[in-house]
């Protein structure tokens, strides 16, 4: 049976990129571009998981069927769900901890929860709340860090396969640090083969080799990373990059031979274009450009970066050069799974820094930027025919302050500014992935 989704509708089309969003100043508020398409009165209808009609409701209600099933939201807002391309799925239990420093506070706080996922139990109810409050939040698809165990990370494979979420995510490698975390080298590739060969591909899951960051590595446990990519070429790769200047200084101190902490991932062969890189900070002029070049993504995390004071991303290098740009939580550094939030952080951030990060360039990257920086977005990242039918609805009167601001809301920009910066979790109505509900108010 199909479904009618009838309300205001937003989205990108899959012509939009960085570059051409920039300077794009739309005449009003209910006005269409090549790069996006905004209805005042849509319908989209979905089959079976995927999007097989969208535009206006009254051209498309003549053709609608007598089974179909028509869900009337009004004036809420149908746009494509979150997509979050950084977080741990092993820190809900220490969200919120006294931020301190990143080094310090991973030792203190983080570390230790981690150690729970060693219990099935724990591990479950914890990934029950994180997908729930995901769900809440308004993110349909993901990028995660699980735990080093084969059990812990295969749990949440398993979870998240039952809702038919899209998914990017590996067991975290640590082969060296807490002595309560790491596991020896081969171990860790034991494990990585085995979730590598039972989800990758499986449905909508797709692997990714996950060492923590240089820090957590030796050499050995590198160079078998750069095995296994050779061996599974069409493997995702995610770790952490110049996060922190310590974390810099350190790097370097244990990679003595290095010229720069990108180059010790170069050496190991795990800069490519299916690499997704955390926070990237403070990159050198060098490092900017090699990552650039070799078509590395970059997940940005503001909130986290401001949580533990970790400094400022350069958001006008990363558009000058046409980056692989995405935003991410960094849950649970970042004290928020709103993707609203981090998109109003990232604002702030770039002001800081004496640059406007467009309100269009925020919302591409949350949504179907994610989606074309990792290649998956012939399925995900916006409301077209043929695509998944991953989406959310905004309900923007839920927040009273919100609702009132857009009542004078003059554009499509405006009224995007301030559901950003006004949004959170209480603005979501309802979130569905492969056209099946899974969270409403």
């Amino acid at each position: 049976m199909r479904t009618v989704y009838r309300g205001k509708i937003f989205t990108f089309n899959q012509c939009a990129t960085l570059l051409n969003l920039q300077g794009v100043i739309p005449g009003n508020l209910f006005v269409d571009d090549e790069k996006f398409t905004f209805l005042r009165d849509g319908a989209m209808i979905v089959e079976e998981g995927k999007i097989v009609t969208i535009g206006d409701y009254h051209k498309l209600k003549e053709t609608l069927l007598p089974e179909d099933k028509v869900v009337d939201y009004g004036n809420k807002l149908i746009t494509p769900g979150f997509f979050d391309t950084h977080m741990h799925a092993t820190q809900t239990s220490g969200v919120g901890a006294y931020g301190e420093k990143l080094l310090t506070w991973l030792e203190n706080y983080i570390f230790p929860s981690e150690v729970a996922f060693n219990s099935e139990q724990a591990g479950r109810r914890e990934y029950d709340i994180l997908l729930n409050q995901l769900f809440k939040n308004g993110t349909t698809s993901i990028c995660a860090y699980l735990p080093t165990s084969y059990d812990g990370a295969d749990l949440l494979f398993d979870m998240t396969n039952r809702y038919n979420m899209r998914a990017v995510m590996g067991n975290t490698i640590m082969t060296d640090g807490n002595k309560n975390l790491i596991t020896d080298p081969q171990t860790s590739m034991k494990i990585s083969e085995k979730l590598y060969n039972k989800w990758h591909g499986t449905d909508r899951i797709s692997y990714a080799l996950t060492p923590r960051f240089a820090l957590s590595c030796t050499e050995e446990t590198m160079g078998l990373c750069r095995e296994f990519l050779e061996s599974h070429p069409d493997a995702y790769t995610q770790t952490h990059i110049c996060e922190n200047v310590n974390e810099i200084e350190d790097t370097i101190s244990k990679f003595p031979w290095a010229e720069d902490y990108l180059a010790v991932y170069e050496k190991f062969g795990l800069v490519n274009d299916k690499s997704i890189y955390g926070h990237c900070i403070h990159l050198s002029d060098s490092e900017w450009s090699r990552m650039v070049e070799k078509g590395a993504i970059f997940a940005n995390c503001p909130a986290s970066n401001n949580y533990l004071g970790s400094g400022l991303f350069k958001y006008k290098t990363a558009v000058e050069r046409n980056a692989k740009l995405t935003l991410a939580t960094d849950w649970a550094a970042g004290n928020t799974l709103s993707m609203l939030r981090v998109m109003d952080d990232a604002y702030k951030v770039a002001i800081l820094n004496s640059f406007k990060l467009e309100t269009l360039t925020r919302w591409f990257s949350a949504t179907l930027g994610s989606a074309k920086a990792l290649g998956l977005d012939k399925y995900v990242g916006s409301l077209e025919v043929g695509k998944e039918a991953d989406f959310i609805v905004i309900d923007p009167e839920a927040n009273d302050l919100l609702g009132y601001r857009l009542e004078s809301s003059y554009n499509l920009l405006d009224y995007l500014f301030s559901l950003s910066a006004l949004g959170d979790d209480r603005i979501i109505a309802a979130t569905y992935i492969y056209g099946n509900k899974v969270y409403s108010k």
